[in-house]
């Protein structure tokens, strides 16, 4: 998992503000206001938290090394191990968080969405609502997503390693949504707080590419390709915008 470094940060509000899919309909909230502090014992100190925590971690290197049957047995005996410690401790928000991570990397978004919706309604814990809005996202639920990343915006620390991500994965619901404007906004905030994914630059100057925005395309694409040399999308690409935007 990344850390960012010399982070500029964009509040969730400000980006609700700007895109009204992010606005939280009329009636009840989508969080329930905090009716107790999480709890938060010694559950990271513990031995039966730490293997846990190490399993899936190494389910993370084993998918990164592309095995991935590897890598979901790590997964799958993760999740075993936190779900007795939950028998224990049902409230307790670094297993439940460590829960919703291990049924994400195992592709259960609806298992995620429905603990995280069930446990929200009593505590507010930020990296619960950021796994629920990714795996929203995988559910193709887009303005759904988006709710959940502007809370999360709002509620995690300035230096939270997924925060970039989160600005990201709004970019691609605002993309669904034919909302290339946010979209732009969203991946635009995603590169500035982490530069070196060329995967993110190629989807911002595709954006600009929609919004008719030639030169930044091509400044984007060529961001894309710096990273990635051999990113065919990308070359394609800047091949498209160059001519259009007089270079």
């Amino acid at each position: 998992m990344r850390r960012i470094s010399g982070m500029m940060r964009i509040s969730g509000s400000a980006i609700a503000v700007l895109v009204a899919v992010c606005c939280l309909a009329s009636g009840a909230p989508l969080f329930a206001q905090t009716a107790q502090k999480p709890v938060s014992p010694s559950s990271m100190a513990t031995p039966s938290y730490q293997a846990a925590m190490q399993l899936y971690q190494k389910g993370r290197n084993l998918e990164s090394a592309g095995r991935q049957t590897d890598a979901e047995r790590s997964y799958n005996s993760s999740l075993v191990m936190v779900e007795k410690l939950l028998v224990l401790n049902p409230s307790n928000a670094d297993l439940i968080s460590l829960q919703c991570w291990n049924l994400f990397r195992l592709g259960r978004h609806k298992e995620v969405v429905v603990k995280a919706q069930k446990i929200l309604q009593t505590i507010k814990d930020y990296r619960i609502v950021e796994t629920m809005g990714e795996s929203l996202y995988f559910l193709d639920q887009n303005e759904e997503a988006l709710k959940a990343f502007a809370s999360y915006i709002d509620q995690a620390p300035a230096d939270d390693e997924r925060i970039s991500s989160a600005y990201y994965y709004m970019g691609e619901c605002h993309i669904r949504l034919k909302q290339y404007e946010h979209a732009d906004i969203a991946f635009s905030a995603a590169v500035t707080l982490e530069k070196g994914m060329y995967y993110w630059w190629y989807r911002l100057g595709w954006v600009k590419e929609m919004l008719g925005q030639y030169r930044k395309s091509y400044e984007a694409y060529g961001k894309a390709l710096a990273l990635n040399p051999n990113f065919q999308f990308a070359k394609d690409g800047r091949l498209r915008v160059k001519a259009k935007a007089d270079l």
